[in-house]
């Protein structure tokens, strides 16, 4: 054989081992090296070798998996049940450990890389830091200024749970803002509401829980009244679709206005979202909306007035009152930079441990924990999250229906999550009412957050590349 001809032999393999992924590379040196980790896994001290030896070998899969982050987290937040336990009540939940991972993940990109211009840019980016910052000082401030009666460092593993979330919550926020760069990726996450709505209209049918793993709760409906409805009234489908997706908002309307009618952050929000969507599309079909809504009211107007004002109103609306105004005596002294994350917990179990009540509305607890400056900032964020996702609406052409059903289902969401923030603590999850672990729900809101910056910018650029068209044809003739 000529030298030229074993270079060719070695060569060729070496072509088609390169052409393996980072995947199947860690799939292949796991099952060489599974009968080693097994023996190691039988020793107590090579329990952590083996353990640090499966991270390696994950390590470029998941490098591999990243480009598919946003998506695995919200699958995550729908459909695995898996939690880590804290030692706590607040365990932590498998979305949240998939935004630490993914967005370190990102971060170390785009570190080692130096691409730092590949950061989105959007009008919210100073807020949002802002407010990540802000959370932070107000950890640090809320032991500074603690009040003397109160022990040093208390409830450290809440308040510390409480900083996770504030920067873990953002941080799904970038990584959305700067994964998704199609609009068929948000149709993916829309799709996955949908397989989930599906299966939870199958189990409200059968009356009893038929999948374990399904995660419907918090603001699921809002996110399904909203998307579902903007699909319907937006997008161009076969009737046959057309009726099932009717159906399942109808199935789903049902649960939430008959079986759930205590619970009103479970049937305002989606109602909300669901005439603005209407608004958008028709200003007639709003008004029959509105007016079939109205007549509903009236027909049952005997058990909703029971649940709605009597029931809620003994229940929570006198002791929501109470409990906001027993939150101002303690953010009152605060005002600055608040308690820190989770410290008002800490003064409401040493003053008042039988009249402590959470506020259950994430506007006061942002106030409260973060004091007048992250409230502005997260206000300010807030807002120019809010002229991100007007932009779609307005750039969106009449002939292009899938921007316009993306850019309604948005801004019914958004108007749906604002007023169910008033109504409890959808947004950031306080870790004393719906633990950390609340973030595979209050996730959602932040996922479509940035799936709205991501999207500003691909209509924005398309856009522009509309109009340079438009001047070059016009150019030519």
């Amino acid at each position: 054989m000529s030298g030229l001809a074993l270079l060719r032999a070695i060569e060729n393999p070496l072509r088609r081992l390169r052409s393996i992924p980072p995947a199947g590379w860690a799939v292949g040196l796991g099952l060489l090296l599974a009968p080693l980790m097994g023996a190691l896994v039988l020793t107590a001290r090579g329990r952590w070798l083996a353990l640090g030896g499966l991270s390696l070998l994950a390590f470029p899969a998941l490098l591999f998996l990243s480009r598919y982050s946003v998506e695995l987290i919200v699958f995550a937040s729908l459909f695995i049940p898996f939690t880590l336990s804290t030692g706590s009540q607040s365990p932590l939940v498998a979305s949240l450990l998939l935004t630490g991972l993914f967005g370190g993940i990102w971060l170390l990109r785009l570190a080692f890389e130096r691409e730092w211009e590949r950061w989105p840019k959007t009008a919210a980016t100073v807020p949002v830091l802002g407010f990540m910052i802000v959370s932070l000082i107000s950890f640090f401030w809320g032991e500074i200024w603690r009040d003397p009666m109160i022990p040093s460092w208390f409830l450290f593993r809440a308040r510390l749970g409480g900083l996770g979330v504030m920067w873990l919550s953002p941080l799904a926020f970038w990584l959305a803002a700067a994964h998704l760069r199609h609009p068929r990726q948000v149709d993916r996450l829309v799709g996955m509401f949908l397989i989930a709505g599906v299966l939870g209209a199958v189990q409200i049918v059968a009356g009893r829980p038929l999948f374990p793993f399904l995660n419907t709760g918090g603001l699921f409906p809002l996110w399904l009244f909203s998307f579902g409805a903007a699909l319907l009234l937006f997008r161009p489908m076969p009737w046959g679709l057309r009726i099932g997706l009717g159906l399942l908002l109808g199935i789903w309307g049902w649960y939430v206005l008959v079986p759930g009618i205590s619970w009103i952050s479970g049937w305002l929000p989606p109602i909300a979202a669901l005439l603005v969507v209407a608004w958008l599309r028709s200003r007639k079909l709003f008004a029959l909306l509105a007016a079939l809504l109205l007549i509903l009211g009236l027909l049952y107007w005997a058990p909703l007035r029971f649940w709605v004002f009597d029931y809620n109103y003994e229940t929570s609306g006198i002791t929501r009152f109470e409990a906001w105004a027993r939150n101002w005596q303690v953010t009152r002294e605060h005002l600055l930079f608040g308690t820190g994350p989770a410290g008002y917990a800490a003064y409401y179990m040493t003053y008042f441990p039988d009249q402590a009540m959470a506020t259950h509305n994430n506007y006061l607890d942002v106030l409260s924990q973060t004091g007048l400056v992250g409230m502005a900032f997260f206000l300010w964020f807030l807002i120019a999250l809010g002229r991100e996702i007007y932009r779609i609406w307005r750039w969106a052409g009449v002939s292009d229906a899938q921007a316009r059903a993306l850019a309604a289902g948005l801004i019914g969401g958004f108007t749906g999550l604002l007023l169910a923030m008033g109504l409890g603590d959808w947004f950031l999850p306080f870790p004393y009412t719906q633990t950390i672990a609340g973030y595979r729900y209050t996730v959602w809101g932040w996922i479509f957050a940035g799936a709205a910056v991501a999207m500003g910018h691909y209509y924005r650029s398309l856009r522009l590349q509309r109009l340079h068209a438009t001047r070059m044809r016009s150019l030519r003739s």
